[in-house]
């Protein structure tokens, strides 16, 4: 795995009497209990739940999170498993980091952006907001599904990435959609890459008064 330096990370099994030295390549030698492996296409992989510990202790909060709605998203594995797996290992390090991530995973996540937007609003202290839940009306004509949304305050946001414009019977839908939530008094939120990463508090104060603008007084 890549760390913040861009080195990728690599491990060798602690019997190895060598550890290579290769440039760009950090290369790391310990043991791995046979409980913590697993086997895919005939390979000896390390299991999702060792995957994550591994992953809590060398990456940031949010890029943990990320890998975490993916295991979750693709059923790699589950939340009860990896609550239990940490539960078995109390010294090892990352533990408490990856703890602490549990309660934030969310399996209906669909992709890395939609995630970094979700933690940049819950972050902020925003209420956390629910993500791709169908939005349907009283007479069950189905609207749309949010990457986020709060449908009781009827406010939608929407991560664009660059196929959202690029493509365009993908900015058709988009536009459609959108059209059919405001119709039914729907606010819709659209963040693009530049204010995700460039003009995060931008989003995060349009959010914010939304939710103002739409809670009782």
């Amino acid at each position: 795995m890549p760390d913040q330096d861009g080195r990728v990370h690599a491990a060798v099994p602690s019997v190895s009497t060598v550890v290579p030295r290769i440039r760009d390549l950090r290369v790391h030698s310990y043991a791995i209990p046979p409980a913590h492996l697993g086997v895919r296409d005939g390979r000896p992989l390390v299991s999702p739940e060792r995957l994550f510990l591994e992953l809590a202790a060398g990456v940031p909060r949010v890029d943990l999170i990320i890998a975490g709605d993916h295991m979750l998203r693709h059923r790699l594995t589950s939340r009860s498993r990896l609550t239990g797996f940490l539960h078995d290992c109390p010294r090892r390090r990352g533990v408490s980091r990856a703890k602490l991530a549990l309660p934030d995973l969310d399996d209906r996540s669909d992709s890395p952006p939609e995630t970094r937007l979700r933690m940049l609003v819950v972050d902020a202290g925003l209420p956390r907001p629910i993500v791709n839940r169908d939005i349907v009306t009283e007479r069950g004509v189905w609207l749309a599904r949010p990457d986020l949304s709060y449908p009781a305050l009827k406010i939608a946001i929407q991560y664009e990435g660059a196929h959202h414009q690029q493509d365009y019977r993908q900015y058709s839908y988009d536009i459609e959609r959108d059209g059919r939530l405001i119709e039914h008094g729907w606010i819709v939120i659209r963040v693009n890459k530049e204010g995700l990463f460039r003009n995060p508090r931008t989003v995060v104060n349009r959010i914010r008064k939304a939710i103002t603008d739409r809670s009782p007084r």
